[in-house]
């Protein structure tokens, strides 16, 4: 039996519903799949939260991830990315800028012609050109971005919230006209009085299918953003979207909150590609949205760790090892704790909170040095199909101990084989 048949057999489970855990399978934080915190759904009724009941997915890695300083996207590269995202199946992929990019104006025709199920948006700044682009290259949607804070208002964009306003609605009116979908995307909402956000929703909301707030500089906290949504939806019967940026960390806990507040899609990258320190994660939301608030999400989240290794190949955006959700490292176990936890099912504790399939992970990796312990050597020697007695445990910890410091890292399994080896262990 594997490490992964061990961690998640039936054996597991029947024992872990005798303990303290309660029955498992019949609530939506434990399934065979995952088990995260029964007071996640305690929770949201406790602060009154009104998430959707199916959450859209609008990717803008083609965009804004894009942005990132150093990766630049071919219409090719668009065109493998967008396949890949429509596998997994994605509602909304906004492609890029036809406005200012021939390369992107052929990635958005090319992707039409691909078929796929997914939507495909043009990103556009409040012109009319930018539209006709858009229009020009099929585009199903657009997003124009506004901005609403003061000091992107006058000192970014030179306008004014009349001249703002104005422009937008004969923007938005032509591209309705020409049969697109319109989201105004509020650039730097977060920071934008509260009152200048209530007169854009009131005076565009005839103009446009949808809001999105924008955190554009990340400066918000989730409680901060569960308010905000809550406010702007008493000012519009329009969908909101919530866009979010990653300066302070936040970006995926801040659009959680927004979905808990009410808002129905969320504007995400792969691997949290984009501008300054990133935006919000795809894997980290989907995962998030419906392992711990039990809202249908519609991704095959068995897609998600080979969506995240294409999109890295192909922008040469490398993913941390300890990325949560797409990590590399993520379903890897060093230590002697986890390797206990692993090895004691009958105590209801699991090394991981969701089983590595269920993002399409490919394997779990057992590795050995300075940190692990007995349980590590049980299963390293299982899954190598050796016999060791277990009074030589210590001997054989000793030298992983030994060898690990002198190299500065993990103990491979040449060179666990080496020690057995040389302690004449190994027939």
């Amino acid at each position: 039996m594997g490490v992964w048949a061990l961690v998640f057999s039936e054996d597991f489970y029947h024992s872990a519903s005798k303990s303290n855990l309660g029955n498992f399978m019949e609530k939506p934080w434990q399934t065979d799949d995952w088990f995260v915190s029964p007071y996640n759904f305690e929770g949201v009724s406790a602060i009154k939260s009104k998430p959707p009941k199916t959450l859209t997915f609008h990717d803008v890695t083609m965009r804004d991830g894009e942005q990132q300083a150093g990766v630049v996207l071919t219409k090719h590269d668009k065109v493998a990315m967008g396949r890949a995202l429509n596998r997994a199946g994605i509602d909304r992929i906004e492609v890029g800028i036809p406005g200012t990019s021939l390369e992107d104006r052929e990635a958005m025709r090319a992707l039409i012609a691909a078929s796929l199920d997914a939507s495909l948006y043009s990103w556009c700044r409040n012109n009319k050109l930018d539209i006709v682009a858009a229009k020009e290259c099929g585009s199903y949607g657009i997003t124009i971005e506004l901005p609403a804070s003061d000091v992107m208002m006058r000192g970014a964009y030179s306008t004014n919230l009349d001249e703002l306003i104005a422009k937008v609605l004969e923007n938005a009116d032509y591209a309705r006209s020409e049969g697109m979908k319109v989201l105004l995307l509020l650039v730097d909402a977060t920071r934008a009085e509260f009152g200048v956000l209530k007169r854009i929703a009131q005076e565009a909301d005839k103009a446009c299918d949808s809001f999105a707030i924008s955190d554009s500089f990340g400066v918000a906290t989730p409680a901060a953003i569960y308010a905000l949504v809550s406010k702007f939806k008493d000012v519009t019967n329009k969908p909101l979207e919530i866009h979010c940026h990653n300066d302070f960390g936040l970006a995926t806990a801040n659009t959680l909150a927004a979905v808990a507040a009410g808002v129905s899609v969320a504007h995400v990258t792969v691997n949290g590609m984009g501008e300054r320190a990133g935006n919000t994660s795809l894997g980290e939301v989907a995962l998030g949205a419906k392992l711990l608030m039990g809202i249908d999400v519609g991704i095959r989240l068995n897609e998600l760790y080979r969506l995240s290794k294409t999109v890295a190949n192909i922008s040469g955006f490398a993913v941390p090892p300890n990325k949560p959700i797409v990590g590399e490292n993520v379903f890897n176990v060093e230590s002697a704790q986890s390797a206990q936890w692993l090895s004691s099912p009958t105590k209801g504790a699991m090394a991981y909170p969701f089983r590595g399939e269920l993002i399409g992970h490919p394997e779990f990796r057992l590795i050995l040095s300075k940190k692990s312990g007995p349980h590590n050597l049980d299963l390293k020697l299982h899954e190598l199909g050796l016999n060791v007695p277990k009074d030589r445990y210590p001997e054989i910890l000793g030298r992983i101990y030994e060898k690990s410091l002198q190299k500065r890292g993990a103990v491979s399994d040449d060179e666990f084989i080496e020690i057995l080896q040389d302690l004449d262990l190994y027939k």
